[in-house]
């Protein structure tokens, strides 16, 4: 058994999946703390455009190019395209239950650790689609105890990034909280990775020809998916807080024109009083003049 080379290019592929993983946790978290603005159904489609920010691009993204660094000595490996698919739609759900589980009503610890350990679980998975997908001239095996503290990490994580999406408020404290997060994801990622033992077949030669596709020639799909994705983010962010500022300017003029509207029946009332002190004078005065005969 041999283990398998997670930095076959050096520091870009780990660079890059922090960075894809820190920007779609950071927009996600933001529009987390955005729902708690709405209600009912309005709540819950921020929660799920929040759970394609941290699970779609925060962690399957993440994953698939920390991925690109794999690579198994005196063979050729290539993956199942519908296998490695299926992590983004699994690290979407579950992190779309974990919000919902948490950010209605009130966060607390009560519902943080049921929601880590289901996003946990679900994130191992995630991650584990990765080898699984995997073909190789040889056996691929997993070393059981690394694979437990993957999951052990994962539900760690995930309980901290549902605590820091849900609770924490303030832009510099986002951002710090989106830090933590990208490095639970990513350390999760290389822990689970860890846990992957492959076998080389006995006398195969390391061309031998392998089912599949190689990670490379999904990268360009999955970099325009990327992109739509993050544009779609950063699009619902920024419109969000131009309709809240619009909104709150609305709301000031509405109520700068109630004010004048006040002032000036206020004014009008003030007015027509005066008047009619005016004219109860001039009466009182009229009154007082003996008529000539």
């Amino acid at each position: 058994m041999t283990a398998v080379e997670q930095f076959a290019y050096g520091w870009i592929t780990p660079a890059l999946a922090f960075a894809l993983s820190l920007l779609g946790c950071l927009l996600g978290t933001f529009l987390t703390s955005r729902s708690r603005a709405s209600t009912g159904g309005s709540r819950a489609r921020w929660l799920t455009v929040s759970a394609l920010g941290i699970g779609g691009a925060g962690t399957w993204v993440a994953h698939f190019m920390a991925m690109l660094g794999v690579d198994v000595p005196r063979t050729v490996v290539r993956y199942d395209i519908l296998t490695t698919a299926l992590g983004f739609g699994i690290a979407v759900v579950v992190y779309c239950l974990g919000l919902y589980i948490v950010g209605f009503g009130r966060p607390s610890t009560w519902k943080i650790l049921p929601a880590g350990v289901l996003t946990g679980i679900g994130v191992t998975a995630v991650y584990a689609t990765g080898p699984l997908s995997m073909r190789a001239a040889g056996t691929i095996a997993y070393d059981s105890r690394t694979l437990l503290a993957a999951a052990c990490a994962a539900i760690i994580g995930s309980a901290v990034t549902l605590w820091c999406a849900c609770v924490v408020r303030g832009n510099a404290a986002m951002l710090c909280a989106s830090v933590i997060m990208a490095v639970a994801v990513c350390c999760t990622h290389y822990t689970v990775m860890a846990a992957v033992r492959v076998e080389p077949a006995a006398g195969v030669a390391i061309a031998a020809p392998v089912p599949g596709v190689s990670l490379f020639a999904m990268l360009t799909p999955v970099c325009v998916l990327a992109c739509v994705l993050l544009s779609v983010l950063a699009y619902s962010t920024v419109g969000f807080s131009v309709r809240q500022d619009t909104a709150d300017e609305e709301a000031l003029l509405r109520r700068a024109r109630d004010m004048y509207s006040v002032a000036t029946l206020a004014r009008a009332a003030e007015h027509r009083r005066v008047q009619k002190e005016k004219d109860k004078e001039r009466d009182r005065g009229v009154a007082t003049v003996p008529s000539r005969s």
